[in-house]
């Protein structure tokens, strides 16, 4: 049998948008681990948040943190530690962006170009950020530490073409996940997913790699992969900047369409 190695993003994906739950994935996620297949999140949450879930999840591989900008494998769990990695606690770290200062001020002055004015997480309060994420606690202190990404709102009207045309003059990537606009130096999905695509592929025989996402952070990952799935936003629809050639539909928000689209890769190895 084809061995499948699945890419996925959390929120909004994996995760209910709303409550985070995983439930409805369940059957799907055990059927990958007992058969082995590696499940790799691939998230705009920090490293210490979606340590935590691969944690929760017993998923024991690599994951990918802040858009692409930071790569985590468990030492020794691929053949060979990756060049350019930083051995640390037991962990493979492996950094793709431009650290977090330099990334605020490039936020601070593509604001300024663009004609627009924000609130990243770091300006906001405890209470706005925990009403806009539900986080709280040691959670949300947890999503606070960003080193690579941030995560913005933007207020009133606002040119978002204008704002990707300057965001790249900039050297800079300009996105949108399930809640905020995100502002990287250097790095995205992609980039992170193919690294990890070239180590399985001098280790593993010929697997199909996988890729299931819901919002715009998601495409350059699809691209890099063997099969790409979309899943539904809560309200039902799908995000309209996935060209449709892009992705596969699938029925189902968040979890339901995670595993749907779990079941249908099943169907093809």
């Amino acid at each position: 049998m084809t061995e499948v190695i699945v890419f996925t993003d959390l929120d909004g994906t994996l995760l209910d948008h709303e409550s985070y739950s995983v439930r409805a994935a369940l059957p799907a996620i055990d059927l990958l681990i007992r058969r082995g297949f590696p499940i790799i999140p691939v998230s705009s949450k920090t490293a210490a948040e979606t340590r935590r879930w691969t944690r929760l999840l017993t998923l024991e591989g690599p994951f990918i943190c802040e858009n692409g900008c930071g790569i985590v494998i468990p030492a020794g769990s691929l053949a060979n530690r990756p060049d350019g990695s930083v051995e640390h606690a037991g962990e493979w770290r492996i950094s793709l962006g431009t650290g977090i200062d330099q990334v605020r001020l490039g936020l601070e002055e593509l604001s300024e170009a663009a004609g627009f004015t924000y609130r990243s997480l770091g300006q906001m309060s405890a209470e706005e950020l925990s009403s806009l994420t539900g986080l709280a606690g040691k959670e949300l202190d947890e999503c606070l530490a960003r080193e690579y990404d941030e995560p913005f709102v933007i207020d009133g009207n606002h040119d978002v073409d204008l704002i990707e045309r300057k965001a790249a003059e900039k050297g800079f990537h300009f996105t949108r996940g399930g809640r905020f606009y995100h502002l990287t130096g250097g790095c995205n999905k992609g980039k992170a997913v193919q690294l990890l695509v070239n180590l399985y592929r001098k280790e593993r025989h010929d697997p199909l790699f996988v890729g299931i996402g819901d919002s715009l952070n998601d495409l350059p990952m699809f691209r890099v992969v063997d099969a790409a799935f979309l899943v539904q936003k809560p309200d039902g629809t799908y995000d309209p900047h996935i060209p449709e050639d892009s992705a596969r539909r699938v029925n189902g928000a968040g979890p339901t369409g995670w595993r749907a689209a779990v079941e249908e890769v099943m169907t093809l190895v």
